[in-house]
């Protein structure tokens, strides 16, 4: 089974937020690095942002492919009740 990437993300996103933490106490000190978690913690929003329209696309997909199966459904039961004109 394949992992979604937030999953995968969240070890460096914990990491992340434990140094930010530490920084805005004044515990850390380096500027650089503290963009650089900000930059993780934003890719991992817009991770968590894609993955939920990508769940939102998928749903909306199914039911889709639902409604056109029970209109194909529902089209042969009517073309089979449809009587044959004789010729």
């Amino acid at each position: 089974m394949k992992k979604k990437d937030s999953e995968l993300f969240k070890p460096l996103v914990a990491t992340a937020e434990k140094y930010l933490r530490d920084y805005c106490d004044g515990r850390q000190m380096d500027d650089e690095k503290a963009k650089i978690f900000l930059r993780v913690l934003s890719l991992y929003r817009k991770i968590l942002k894609v993955e939920k329209e990508r769940e939102l696309i998928k749903s909306e997909w199914q039911k889709l492919i639902t409604g056109v199966a029970e209109l194909k459904k529902i089209t042969a039961s009517k073309v089979k009740k449809r009587p044959k004109l004789k010729r």
